[in-house]
């Protein structure tokens, strides 16, 4: 059953209350009132249908705050605070004008203000420049986010896709007549935590073995933070990746050298293998860099058990020494996503590509249907026939059933996100659109 923006206001309803906000002053959750039905099915269908028009052939996107000028200082603006610009006189609020104001309004780092008036309804009273800091979870980023106030948020992405949120906090997607669940977020199950887990221990040993040899106070490390950081970089690839709208596939397997790949019959034919030297650790060396800057710089000689965590890094202000580092980091997502452009998978191991164009081959034709999963860990899941899916997709889900340590995810060209993976007896998929990769890692 498709679902469209009247079912979404009954979701929004149910979820507003439950969702987290993103911002507490004095200790204290700020309540925020959500309009009332009729209100917010007319928002949420002027959203809807800004969605499907275009403006100059490009399609409209935009994020959109219910929230008043006073909420936003006259003083502030970029990278900490937002600036706000009023409008010499509040606009209309229609898709026409939505539609007119979104190539002034970058989906990345504005807003478009609106709030309510008692006799005239919507009206469009300004726009909000918020920077980029809003995505630094997405991409993977340790500066602190600028907070958007306690509001109600909407996002249009593109023809029938809209994110709603409570500040930064994700309640709702909805994509081509789908309702998206946000709860089931696979980076924060445990079999995922497993998958990594391995090279983790690696870490965690080499920098034992680093504060051994040094004269100087270095601080633990939180084996947590090693987790984040982990995902952080799977997090930069995916983002990069939808950003070039071109799409790509990524195999990751939790070995460094997948048996799989040298097999006498390989389920995977890699055109473009790197050699192993010591270019192909530039990911694990990174880390590693990571986790010496934090630990330096926050050891302490009066507290040598000091243990550093994934906050104390964000809050980091050695801002030269992390700039370079985070550039660095970025730079390498960049480069593995940009391995995808090529046709075929790329195939990586928890440390890093080991290569490029890989055709999954072999006999693929006994799967039929896939579990999609509603939580994390792939236990509350609903069963879908294969043949509804692009072969892209399909040829993942037979190498899942085939391999079942390997680890894929499917980055389609109008930017979804689905992530697969063999669970509790069959290839379990999560669809990760929704996340836009913003959790508390």
């Amino acid at each position: 059953m498709h679902v469209y923006p009247s079912e979404l206001v009954a979701l929004i309803n149910q979820r507003w209350n439950g969702a987290p906000a993103s911002e507490e002053k004095n200790g204290q959750q700020q309540p925020t009132n959500l309009p009332g039905k009729a209100a917010l099915e007319l928002f949420i269908s002027t959203c809807y249908q800004v969605s499907m028009m275009r403006e100059e052939d490009r399609p409209v996107t935009l994020r959109l705050i219910l929230a008043g000028p006073e909420q936003f200082p006259a003083d502030q603006g970029p990278p900490k605070g937002f600036l706000r610009l009023l409008f010499s006189s509040p606009r209309p609020f229609n898709e026409y004008e939505l539609r007119r104001l979104s190539p002034a309004v970058d989906f990345e780092r504005s807003l478009v203000g609106i709030e309510p008036h008692p006799e005239k309804g919507f009206q469009v009273w300004g726009m909000i420049n918020s920077g980029i800091r809003w995505l630094q979870e997405e991409r993977g980023g340790n500066k602190k986010t600028n907070q958007l106030p306690d509001a109600f948020v909407v996002h249009v992405t593109g023809p029938g896709m809209l994110t709603i949120c409570r500040g930064l906090k994700i309640i709702a997607t909805l994509n081509s007549g789908k309702l998206l669940d946000s709860a089931a977020n696979a980076f924060q199950s445990k079999w995922m935590n497993k998958l990594f887990a391995e090279e983790r221990e690696i870490l965690l040993q080499m920098h034992e073995q680093f504060r051994a040899g040094v004269l100087y106070p270095v601080a633990k490390i939180q084996e947590e933070f090693i987790e984040s950081l982990q995902f952080q970089l799977l997090k930069r690839v995916i983002s990069v990746t939808r950003m070039n709208r071109h799409g790509g596939t990524f195999l990751i397997f939790p070995g460094d050298n997948p048996p799989e790949l040298t097999a006498e019959n390989p389920c995977i034919l890699l055109k473009y293998r790197f050699q192993k030297d010591e270019a192909i650790q530039r990911q694990q060396n990174l880390m590693v860099r990571t986790i010496r800057l934090a630990t330096t710089a926050l050891g302490d000689i009066n507290d040598p058990d000091k243990i550093v965590t994934w906050k104390d890094y964000v809050d980091l202000r050695h801002e030269s020494a992390v700039y370079d580092l985070e550039e660095a980091l970025y730079e390498q997502a960049q480069f593995v996503a940009s391995l995808a452009s090529v046709d075929g998978a790329v195939v990586t191991s928890s440390r890093g590509a080991l290569g490029f164009g890989g055709m999954i081959v072999g006999s693929l034709d006994k799967l039929t249907e896939v579990a999609i999963a509603s939580d994390i860990e792939g236990k509350m899941v609903t069963l879908g026939k294969i043949e509804g899916y692009g072969s892209r997709h399909r040829s993942v889900y037979h190498l899942c059933d085939a391999i079942h340590q390997v680890m894929a995810i499917v980055v389609s060209q109008d930017g979804a996100v689905q992530l697969a993976k063999w669970r509790n007896g069959i290839v379990t998929c999560w669809d990760l659109t929704t996340q836009m990769f913003m959790s508390d890692n």
